[in-house]
């Protein structure tokens, strides 16, 4: 299958630049691969207000319930100029899909990793927090992926993450082409399953909208809305069973009954964890080439992002 490849806002420190407080940059394999397969975009929010490399550190203190950055060394205080600088590179960016930041950044922490003060010295520790800028990132992009490279190392949100960064990519791609409702209607049916996957009540939603358009340009608009938002939510279990049981109902009277009884005896290893979901997927591929079934070779659900990523290193 071929892959789009993502517009990913990166932490320049993740991408190799010597950005760091420190002069340093981060290693991160995984991080690594995956901007082979992006169109990254570096920023790096402390060098971009003039601090330079290497630099004294800051921080994040409290102050009348508000966040503010602060540099101890230089008695300086940066929210004001995070704020501004934050609204302005943001509001440049062409379309993206997703953002990679640093984690426990001042800055660029989105996942409550930060270490936040009660004082500017740094001196009486409040709680965890997000970083500034990922602040407004989170705020102003909500229905984008937007992770750190820490949580990346848990399997379950780097599948979600890479599921959600390449479909959007590819939504992204779509609609800078597409020209008649029969494009979308296409586009609709080969991503069917990963959408029930995420949400059957958006799936349903997207379905009506397609099938009653009368503006194309503002069905787009809307399907891409509702595309978005239905990938937000990471699948349970649950939708798992779910979809992967519709997809059985493809080939269930041509089976043999052990044939069957294999499919279901994977479905309770699978609820039990003892197997991943990709084990369930390859068996349903290969019965989809085995009984020509093209509509379900078509679906994104078999192959989301480059198999390649699938592994963490």
């Amino acid at each position: 299958m071929n892959h789009p490849k993502p517009k990913l806002v990166v932490s320049a420190c993740l991408n190799g630049e010597f950005v760091r407080y420190n002069g340093g940059s981060v290693e991160d394999p995984f991080v690594e691969k995956l901007l082979n397969y992006c169109q990254p975009i570096s920023v790096c929010p402390e060098v971009s207000i003039g601090l330079g490399v290497p630099r004294a550190k800051v921080l994040i203190y409290w102050k009348d319930g508000y966040p503010r950055l602060f540099q101890p060394f230089t008695q300086r205080d940066l929210t004001e100029e995070m704020e501004k600088f934050s609204e302005e590179f943001l509001s440049s960016l062409p379309q993206v899909d997703g953002f990679l930041l640093k984690a426990k950044s001042p800055s660029c922490g989105v996942s409550n990793s930060t270490l936040s003060y009660k004082d500017p010295e740094g001196k009486v520790f409040s709680h965890r927090t997000k970083g500034l800028f990922a602040k407004k990132v989170l705020e102003r992009f909500e229905d984008l992926p937007v992770e750190d490279e820490k949580r990346l190392r848990n399997e379950h949100i780097r599948r979600h993450f890479l599921i959600r960064l390449f479909s959007l990519a590819r939504l992204r791609e779509f609609m800078e082409t597409a020209q008649h409702i029969s494009q979308l209607m296409d586009f609709h049916k080969r991503n069917k399953y990963l959408l029930m996957l995420h949400s059957q009540v958006k799936l349903k939603e997207m379905g009506r909208l397609v099938a009653t358009s009368k503006n194309f340009q503002e069905t787009l608009k809307e399907y891409a809305k509702l595309f978005r938002l239905a990938l937000k939510r990471s699948p349970s279990k649950g939708q798992w069973v779910n979809t992967f049981t519709h997809i059985f109902g493809y080939f269930s009277s041509r089976l043999n009954q052990k044939e069957k009884e294999h499919f279901f005896s994977l479905l309770e290893d699978f609820r039990k964890d003892l197997i991943e979901e990709n084990v369930i997927l390859e068996l349903l591929k290969n019965w989809s080439f085995r009984f020509e079934e093209e509509y379900l070779q078509s679906q994104t659900l078999f192959e989301p992002y480059p198999k390649t990523l699938e592994k963490d290193t």
